[in-house]
């Protein structure tokens, strides 16, 4: 399978996992299609800062379905969507695709941009450990 074809999957498996937590939609019932990779990276950012986790997973989950060959944004995407997971309390579903991020990068980590893995790594390891105190 391709960096590409991994970085859509990982972005599809955020969706549905987002989904399927029937997280409730926050912020603007629909999000502009003409946005940039950046722009959406923008947004969710912005809406991160602002404590709006699930419109913050709800922009980055775009790019790597809209933008699949940004390696760029969808690797740091990737990590994003984690880590906003962790910030609300998922820690297994944060776990699962820090680990799903780690693989793609045991494959294809000379094509990934190198800050996204030094930071996943650092995650991983925050929650194993939060998992392990977990009653």
């Amino acid at each position: 399978m391709t960096i590409h074809a991994r970085t859509a999957l990982l972005g599809a498996a955020c969706a549905a996992a987002l989904v399927f937590l029937g997280a409730c939609a926050s912020g603007p019932a629909t999000i502009p299609a003409d946005l940039s990779a950046a722009e959406i990276f923008q947004r969710a950012q912005d809406a991160s800062d602002r404590g709006d986790y699930q419109l913050g997973i709800r922009y980055y989950s775009m790019i790597p379905t809209s933008y699949p060959d940004d390696i760029s944004h969808g690797t740091w995407s990737s990590y994003e969507i984690a880590f906003l997971y962790h910030k609300m309390g998922k820690n297994e579903l944060a776990l699962s695709l820090i680990n799903d991020l780690l693989a793609m990068y045991d494959k294809e980590g000379d094509k990934l941009p190198p800050a996204p893995h030094v930071l996943a790594v650092k995650l991983k390891a925050r929650l194993e450990e939060s998992l392990q105190k977990k009653p």
